[in-house]
């Protein structure tokens, strides 16, 4: 997707910062298609480590040593299987778009019309905690 401006009216401000470093990461790496590592590295990179501290609850509730798997090896295992995309502009995947998709309904479930990054936290505490509690699992939408 070319224009990824459709994408600014659903998120307010903290789940705009997201989105935009999870895009900014996609076009770092020269990868141009914004997929679910994208958006953990953008998690993980705002302030106050909430995505950390959850990573390591989860990790804690299912009985696992906190550094079972160190989640940046995790993330940079998902980007390794992250796709490309070689035409002009940034494409968001399908598999975030339905992340996305699964956030608006959260932030909806708590009467907000727009996504906030708590959210899209939650989304992923939702779809895909497994390749971050348990190796050898892959995230389900």
């Amino acid at each position: 997707m070319n224009n990824l401006v459709v994408y600014q009216d659903k998120f307010a401000a903290s789940g705009l910062r997201i989105f935009e470093r999870a895009v900014e990461e996609s076009r770092r790496r020269k990868q141009n298609h914004v997929s679910l590592g994208h958006f953990l590295i953008a998690l993980d990179a705002e302030e106050g480590g909430s995505f950390r501290y959850l990573v390591g609850k989860l990790r804690e509730d299912h009985g696992l040593r906190a550094d079972v798997v160190p989640v940046d090896q995790v993330v940079e295992k998902l980007m390794e299987w992250s796709p490309r995309y070689e035409g002009e502009g940034v494409r968001v995947g399908p598999d975030t778009k339905q992340f996305l998709r699964k956030a608006l309904r959260i932030a909806r479930a708590n009467q907000r019309e727009r996504i906030e990054a708590a959210d899209l936290l939650s989304a992923f505490v939702e779809i895909a905690p497994i390749p971050f509690v348990r190796p050898g699992q892959s995230a389900r939408m």
